[in-house]
Protein backbone atom coordinates (compact mmCIF):
# COMPACT_ATOMS: atom_id res chain seq x y z
CA UNK A 1 0.00 0.00 0.00
CA UNK A 2 0.99 3.56 -0.25
CA UNK A 3 2.90 4.58 2.60
CA UNK A 4 1.63 8.01 2.35
CA UNK A 5 -2.12 6.68 2.32
CA UNK A 6 -1.41 3.95 4.67
CA UNK A 7 -0.47 7.17 7.25
CA UNK A 8 -3.01 9.00 6.30
CA UNK A 9 -5.86 6.80 6.07
CA UNK A 10 -6.90 8.67 3.08
CA UNK A 11 -6.08 8.14 -0.69
CA UNK A 12 -4.06 11.08 -2.06
CA UNK A 13 -6.98 12.92 -4.01
CA UNK A 14 -9.44 12.55 -1.08
CA UNK A 15 -6.53 13.99 1.22
CA UNK A 16 -5.61 16.64 -1.15
CA UNK A 17 -9.51 18.01 -1.27
CA UNK A 18 -10.08 18.42 2.32
CA UNK A 19 -6.77 20.40 2.57
CA UNK A 20 -7.51 22.60 -0.85
CA UNK A 21 -10.71 23.50 1.11
CA UNK A 22 -9.41 24.54 4.23
CA UNK A 23 -6.36 26.50 2.04
CA UNK A 24 -8.93 28.31 -0.11
CA UNK A 25 -10.65 29.17 3.31
CA UNK A 26 -7.73 30.78 5.05
CA UNK A 27 -6.48 32.38 1.59
CA UNK A 28 -9.90 34.16 0.93
CA UNK A 29 -9.73 35.82 4.04
CA UNK A 30 -6.63 38.66 3.05
CA UNK A 31 -4.66 38.88 5.92
CA UNK A 32 -1.82 41.69 5.86
CA UNK A 33 0.28 42.55 8.69
CA UNK A 34 -1.50 45.29 10.47
CA UNK A 35 -4.89 44.98 8.71
CA UNK A 36 -6.56 44.40 12.13
CA UNK A 37 -10.24 43.14 11.50
CA UNK A 38 -8.95 40.80 8.60
CA UNK A 39 -6.46 39.48 11.00
CA UNK A 40 -9.03 39.21 13.82
CA UNK A 41 -11.39 37.46 11.42
CA UNK A 42 -8.74 34.71 10.08
CA UNK A 43 -7.95 33.78 13.64
CA UNK A 44 -11.44 33.12 14.78
CA UNK A 45 -11.78 31.06 11.42
CA UNK A 46 -8.61 29.09 12.49
CA UNK A 47 -10.15 28.80 15.84
CA UNK A 48 -13.27 27.48 15.34
CA UNK A 49 -11.45 24.85 13.20
CA UNK A 50 -9.14 23.68 15.90
CA UNK A 51 -12.06 23.70 18.14
CA UNK A 52 -13.84 21.05 15.90
CA UNK A 53 -10.22 19.13 15.98
CA UNK A 54 -10.28 19.02 20.02
CA UNK A 55 -8.01 21.97 20.48
CA UNK A 56 -8.75 24.01 23.21
CA UNK A 57 -8.13 27.50 21.95
CA UNK A 58 -6.90 30.80 23.73
CA UNK A 59 -7.40 34.17 22.63
CA UNK A 60 -4.53 37.52 22.88
CA UNK A 61 -5.52 40.48 22.30
CA UNK A 62 -2.07 41.99 20.26
CA UNK A 63 -2.51 45.78 21.15
CA UNK A 64 -3.94 46.79 17.95
CA UNK A 65 -1.98 44.52 15.75
CA UNK A 66 -4.70 41.68 15.56
CA UNK A 67 -5.35 38.74 17.55
CA UNK A 68 -2.72 36.00 18.39
CA UNK A 69 -3.66 32.43 18.96
CA UNK A 70 -2.54 29.53 21.49
CA UNK A 71 -4.32 26.10 20.39
CA UNK A 72 -3.89 23.19 22.61
CA UNK A 73 -4.49 19.47 22.09
CA UNK A 74 -4.19 16.54 24.07
CA UNK A 75 -1.26 13.91 23.65
CA UNK A 76 -1.21 10.23 24.81
CA UNK A 77 1.61 11.14 27.01
CA UNK A 78 0.86 14.38 29.22
CA UNK A 79 3.67 14.22 31.37
CA UNK A 80 6.20 14.61 28.59
CA UNK A 81 6.73 18.12 27.71
CA UNK A 82 4.80 19.97 25.03
CA UNK A 83 5.39 20.28 21.83
CA UNK A 84 4.94 23.81 20.15
CA UNK A 85 3.82 24.25 16.18
CA UNK A 86 4.72 27.79 15.62
CA UNK A 87 2.56 29.65 12.78
CA UNK A 88 1.77 33.01 11.57
CA UNK A 89 -1.56 34.64 10.30
CA UNK A 90 -0.57 37.40 8.85
CA UNK A 91 1.06 38.15 4.93
CA UNK A 92 3.08 40.74 3.17
CA UNK A 93 0.34 41.10 0.52
CA UNK A 94 -2.18 44.26 0.79
CA UNK A 95 -5.76 43.94 0.64
CA UNK A 96 -6.93 43.51 -3.10
CA UNK A 97 -4.28 41.25 -4.52
CA UNK A 98 -6.79 38.05 -4.29
CA UNK A 99 -8.36 40.49 -7.11
CA UNK A 100 -4.72 39.71 -9.71
CA UNK A 101 -3.51 37.03 -7.92
CA UNK A 102 -6.70 34.81 -7.32
CA UNK A 103 -6.65 31.43 -5.40
CA UNK A 104 -6.14 28.86 -8.17
CA UNK A 105 -5.18 25.72 -9.80
CA UNK A 106 -2.59 25.87 -12.29
CA UNK A 107 -1.20 22.62 -13.00
CA UNK A 108 0.07 21.69 -10.36
CA UNK A 109 0.69 24.53 -8.82
CA UNK A 110 -1.84 25.98 -6.12
CA UNK A 111 -1.77 29.97 -6.32
CA UNK A 112 -3.26 32.80 -4.20
CA UNK A 113 -1.54 35.61 -2.07
CA UNK A 114 -0.05 34.14 1.46
CA UNK A 115 -1.04 30.35 -0.11
CA UNK A 116 2.58 29.56 0.35
CA UNK A 117 3.59 31.99 3.71
CA UNK A 118 2.10 30.39 5.29
CA UNK A 119 -1.64 29.57 4.74
CA UNK A 120 -1.12 26.19 3.57
CA UNK A 121 1.86 25.41 6.15
CA UNK A 122 -1.31 26.33 8.54
CA UNK A 123 -3.94 24.11 6.97
CA UNK A 124 -1.90 21.48 6.46
CA UNK A 125 -1.44 21.23 10.62
CA UNK A 126 -4.79 21.47 11.52
CA UNK A 127 -5.36 18.82 9.02
CA UNK A 128 -3.23 16.44 10.43
CA UNK A 129 -5.00 17.13 13.76
CA UNK A 130 -8.09 16.89 13.21
CA UNK A 131 -7.38 13.38 11.07
CA UNK A 132 -6.10 12.20 14.39
CA UNK A 133 -9.53 13.48 16.35
CA UNK A 134 -11.27 11.17 13.96
CA UNK A 135 -9.59 8.73 13.93
CA UNK A 136 -9.75 8.48 17.75
CA UNK A 137 -5.64 9.24 18.31
CA UNK A 138 -3.80 11.07 19.84
CA UNK A 139 -0.19 12.55 19.19
CA UNK A 140 2.40 11.35 21.43
CA UNK A 141 3.08 14.91 23.35
CA UNK A 142 0.54 17.44 23.53
CA UNK A 143 0.93 20.15 21.05
CA UNK A 144 0.40 24.13 21.43
CA UNK A 145 -0.27 25.60 18.11
CA UNK A 146 1.14 29.17 18.67
CA UNK A 147 -0.58 31.92 16.14
CA UNK A 148 1.03 34.69 16.01
CA UNK A 149 -0.74 38.12 13.90
CA UNK A 150 2.58 40.05 13.39
CA UNK A 151 5.13 38.26 12.45
CA UNK A 152 6.61 39.94 9.04
CA UNK A 153 6.65 42.69 11.00
CA UNK A 154 8.73 41.91 14.07
CA UNK A 155 6.35 39.48 16.06
CA UNK A 156 6.83 41.92 18.54
CA UNK A 157 3.26 41.55 20.05
CA UNK A 158 4.04 37.19 20.54
CA UNK A 159 7.30 37.72 22.26
CA UNK A 160 5.95 36.53 25.55
CA UNK A 161 4.33 33.79 24.35
CA UNK A 162 7.76 32.75 22.90
CA UNK A 163 9.32 32.87 26.64
CA UNK A 164 6.69 30.51 28.08
CA UNK A 165 6.98 28.15 24.74
CA UNK A 166 10.90 27.87 25.51
CA UNK A 167 10.52 27.31 29.36
CA UNK A 168 7.63 24.35 28.88
CA UNK A 169 8.26 22.73 25.60
CA UNK A 170 10.21 19.80 24.33
CA UNK A 171 10.88 21.29 20.69
CA UNK A 172 9.05 23.28 18.45
CA UNK A 173 8.08 22.14 14.59
CA UNK A 174 7.40 25.39 11.94
CA UNK A 175 5.63 24.66 8.97
CA UNK A 176 7.17 27.65 7.37
CA UNK A 177 7.81 27.29 3.53
CA UNK A 178 10.08 24.25 2.55
CA UNK A 179 13.43 25.25 0.93
CA UNK A 180 13.09 24.85 -3.09
CA UNK A 181 13.64 21.28 -3.19
CA UNK A 182 11.50 20.41 0.14
CA UNK A 183 14.44 20.43 2.82
CA UNK A 184 13.95 21.59 5.96
CA UNK A 185 15.21 24.41 7.57
CA UNK A 186 18.14 23.78 9.99
CA UNK A 187 19.90 26.99 9.51
CA UNK A 188 18.24 30.73 9.06
CA UNK A 189 20.39 34.50 8.32
CA UNK A 190 19.04 36.84 11.75
CA UNK A 191 17.33 39.74 10.51
CA UNK A 192 18.65 43.75 11.92
CA UNK A 193 16.73 46.07 10.38
CA UNK A 194 17.07 50.21 10.81
CA UNK A 195 16.22 53.48 9.77
CA UNK A 196 18.76 56.07 9.34
CA UNK A 197 17.85 59.80 9.63
CA UNK A 198 20.05 62.12 7.91
CA UNK A 199 19.64 65.91 9.59
CA UNK A 200 21.16 69.15 7.77
CA UNK A 201 20.23 72.79 6.57
CA UNK A 202 17.83 74.08 4.02
CA UNK A 203 18.63 75.83 1.97
CA UNK A 204 17.80 77.81 -1.84
CA UNK A 205 20.03 75.76 -4.12
CA UNK A 206 20.91 79.12 -6.37
CA UNK A 207 20.92 81.80 -3.93
CA UNK A 208 22.49 80.86 -0.83
CA UNK A 209 24.10 76.76 -1.66
CA UNK A 210 26.77 77.98 0.35
CA UNK A 211 24.57 78.14 3.61
CA UNK A 212 22.78 74.74 3.52
CA UNK A 213 23.57 71.44 4.49
CA UNK A 214 22.72 68.73 2.88
CA UNK A 215 20.91 66.11 3.98
CA UNK A 216 20.76 63.86 0.80
CA UNK A 217 24.47 64.21 0.45
CA UNK A 218 24.67 63.48 3.86
CA UNK A 219 22.88 60.44 3.24
CA UNK A 220 24.53 59.24 0.50
CA UNK A 221 28.23 59.52 1.99
CA UNK A 222 26.63 57.05 4.77
CA UNK A 223 25.06 54.42 2.19
CA UNK A 224 28.66 53.92 0.92
CA UNK A 225 29.96 53.51 4.31
CA UNK A 226 26.93 51.14 5.19
CA UNK A 227 27.80 49.09 2.11
CA UNK A 228 31.00 47.91 3.04
CA UNK A 229 29.20 46.32 6.86
CA UNK A 230 28.36 43.54 4.49
CA UNK A 231 30.77 40.42 4.47
CA UNK A 232 29.71 38.22 1.75
CA UNK A 233 31.86 35.34 2.74
CA UNK A 234 30.56 34.91 5.79
CA UNK A 235 26.83 35.42 4.89
CA UNK A 236 26.37 39.27 6.20
CA UNK A 237 24.18 41.30 3.71
CA UNK A 238 23.24 45.03 3.87
CA UNK A 239 20.38 46.22 1.70
CA UNK A 240 19.22 50.00 1.68
CA UNK A 241 15.56 49.10 1.03
CA UNK A 242 13.78 52.87 0.72
CA UNK A 243 14.84 56.12 0.83
CA UNK A 244 13.43 59.31 0.52
CA UNK A 245 14.29 63.33 1.24
CA UNK A 246 13.88 66.63 -0.19
CA UNK A 247 10.86 69.05 -1.14
CA UNK A 248 11.74 70.62 -4.22
CA UNK A 249 14.86 70.62 -6.84
CA UNK A 250 16.08 74.15 -5.91
CA UNK A 251 15.68 73.38 -2.39
CA UNK A 252 18.95 72.07 -0.40
CA UNK A 253 17.30 69.44 1.64
CA UNK A 254 17.13 69.47 5.63
CA UNK A 255 16.12 66.07 5.84
CA UNK A 256 16.38 62.75 4.20
CA UNK A 257 16.19 58.58 5.30
CA UNK A 258 16.61 55.53 4.62
CA UNK A 259 15.76 51.91 5.82
CA UNK A 260 18.39 49.14 6.42
CA UNK A 261 18.07 45.72 6.05
CA UNK A 262 21.10 43.10 7.57
CA UNK A 263 21.39 39.58 7.21
CA UNK A 264 24.26 37.72 8.51
CA UNK A 265 24.21 33.19 9.83
CA UNK A 266 26.78 34.37 12.51
CA UNK A 267 25.39 35.61 16.24
CA UNK A 268 28.59 38.00 16.16
CA UNK A 269 27.91 39.59 13.08
CA UNK A 270 24.72 40.84 14.06
CA UNK A 271 26.31 42.49 17.15
CA UNK A 272 28.98 43.77 14.53
CA UNK A 273 26.77 44.76 12.57
CA UNK A 274 24.30 46.59 15.30
CA UNK A 275 27.41 48.19 17.25
CA UNK A 276 28.40 50.11 13.56
CA UNK A 277 24.80 50.87 12.48
CA UNK A 278 24.04 52.33 15.94
CA UNK A 279 27.30 54.53 16.03
CA UNK A 280 27.30 55.91 13.08
CA UNK A 281 27.79 59.90 12.73
CA UNK A 282 27.97 62.68 10.42
CA UNK A 283 30.75 63.09 8.04
CA UNK A 284 30.15 66.61 7.30
CA UNK A 285 30.06 69.95 9.49
CA UNK A 286 26.15 70.55 10.16
CA UNK A 287 25.32 67.45 9.57
CA UNK A 288 23.13 65.10 12.60
CA UNK A 289 22.58 61.46 12.23
CA UNK A 290 19.48 59.71 13.91
CA UNK A 291 19.76 55.55 13.76
CA UNK A 292 17.26 53.53 15.43
CA UNK A 293 16.51 49.34 14.97
CA UNK A 294 13.58 48.87 14.51
CA UNK A 295 13.48 44.86 14.37
CA UNK A 296 16.27 42.48 15.57
CA UNK A 297 15.74 38.72 14.58
CA UNK A 298 18.59 36.17 15.65
CA UNK A 299 19.71 33.93 13.28
CA UNK A 300 18.76 30.29 13.63
CA UNK A 301 22.17 28.80 14.67
CA UNK A 302 21.98 24.71 13.87
CA UNK A 303 22.48 22.56 17.20
CA UNK A 304 22.94 19.26 18.43
CA UNK A 305 19.40 18.92 19.68
CA UNK A 306 18.11 20.95 16.07
CA UNK A 307 20.14 18.47 14.29
CA UNK A 308 19.10 15.30 15.94
CA UNK A 309 15.25 16.35 15.30
CA UNK A 310 16.59 16.97 11.46
CA UNK A 311 17.76 13.19 11.59
CA UNK A 312 14.55 11.96 13.18
CA UNK A 313 12.44 13.86 10.07
CA UNK A 314 14.69 12.68 7.32
CA UNK A 315 14.08 8.88 8.92
CA UNK A 316 10.32 9.60 9.00
CA UNK A 317 10.03 11.73 5.18
CA UNK A 318 12.14 8.22 3.86
CA UNK A 319 9.55 5.89 5.49
CA UNK A 320 6.67 7.68 3.11
CA UNK A 321 9.20 7.29 0.10
CA UNK A 322 10.50 10.75 0.24
CA UNK A 323 14.05 11.90 0.58
CA UNK A 324 14.64 15.36 2.08
CA UNK A 325 17.82 16.73 3.31
CA UNK A 326 18.40 19.96 5.38
CA UNK A 327 19.25 23.57 4.03
CA UNK A 328 19.97 27.21 5.13
CA UNK A 329 17.37 29.90 4.15
CA UNK A 330 18.24 33.96 3.79
CA UNK A 331 14.61 34.82 5.80
CA UNK A 332 13.58 34.77 9.41
CA UNK A 333 11.13 33.08 11.39
CA UNK A 334 9.51 32.93 14.69
CA UNK A 335 11.55 29.71 15.14
CA UNK A 336 14.93 31.89 15.25
CA UNK A 337 13.07 33.98 18.43
CA UNK A 338 12.40 30.64 20.23
CA UNK A 339 15.96 28.98 18.80
CA UNK A 340 17.92 31.86 20.75
CA UNK A 341 16.18 31.02 23.96
CA UNK A 342 17.42 27.65 24.05
CA UNK A 343 14.10 26.06 22.34
CA UNK A 344 15.41 22.82 19.26
CA UNK A 345 13.40 23.97 16.49
CA UNK A 346 12.60 22.12 13.02
CA UNK A 347 11.98 24.72 10.59
CA UNK A 348 11.08 24.94 7.05
CA UNK A 349 8.27 21.98 7.51
CA UNK A 350 5.52 23.39 4.87
CA UNK A 351 4.78 22.16 1.30
CA UNK A 352 7.15 23.01 -1.87
CA UNK A 353 6.73 25.89 -3.27
CA UNK A 354 7.97 29.66 -4.35
CA UNK A 355 7.41 32.93 -4.92
CA UNK A 356 7.30 34.21 -1.59
CA UNK A 357 6.46 38.04 -1.06
CA UNK A 358 6.12 37.96 -4.93
CA UNK A 359 2.96 38.07 -7.06
CA UNK A 360 3.70 34.42 -8.49
CA UNK A 361 3.57 32.94 -4.74
CA UNK A 362 2.86 29.44 -5.11
CA UNK A 363 2.96 25.92 -3.77
CA UNK A 364 3.03 22.50 -5.69
CA UNK A 365 -0.30 20.61 -5.35
CA UNK A 366 1.50 17.13 -5.45
CA UNK A 367 3.45 17.72 -2.73
CA UNK A 368 0.17 18.14 -0.25
CA UNK A 369 -0.63 14.57 0.79
CA UNK A 370 3.24 13.43 1.44
CA UNK A 371 3.20 16.78 3.83
CA UNK A 372 0.31 15.75 5.92
CA UNK A 373 1.46 11.91 6.04
CA UNK A 374 4.66 13.72 7.29
CA UNK A 375 3.00 16.19 10.05
CA UNK A 376 0.68 13.14 11.60
CA UNK A 377 4.56 11.39 11.47
CA UNK A 378 6.51 13.91 13.20
CA UNK A 379 3.27 14.42 15.61
CA UNK A 380 3.46 10.04 16.87
CA UNK A 381 6.84 10.18 16.93
CA UNK A 382 9.09 13.25 18.53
Amino acid sequence: MDPVESRIGLSRSAATERMLERIGRYVAIESPSRGVEALVRLADVVAADAAIAGGEVETFDADGLGRNLRITFAGDTPQLHPLYVLGHLDTVHPRGTIETQPFRIAGDRLEGPGVFDMKSGIAIMLEALALFAEGGRRPRRTVRVLLTCDEEIGSHAARGLFTTAADEAYAALVPEPSMDDGSLKTRRKGVGTYRIDAFGRAAHAGIEPEKAVSAIAELASQIVHLLDLADHARGTTINIGTIEGGTASNVVPAHAWATVDTRFLDPDEGERLDRSLLAIGPVRTGARIESVRTEMRPPLVRTTEIGSLADQAVYLAAGLGVTIREGTSGGGSDGSLVASLGLPVLDGLGPRGGGAHAIDEHIMLSDLPFRLAFYMSLLETI
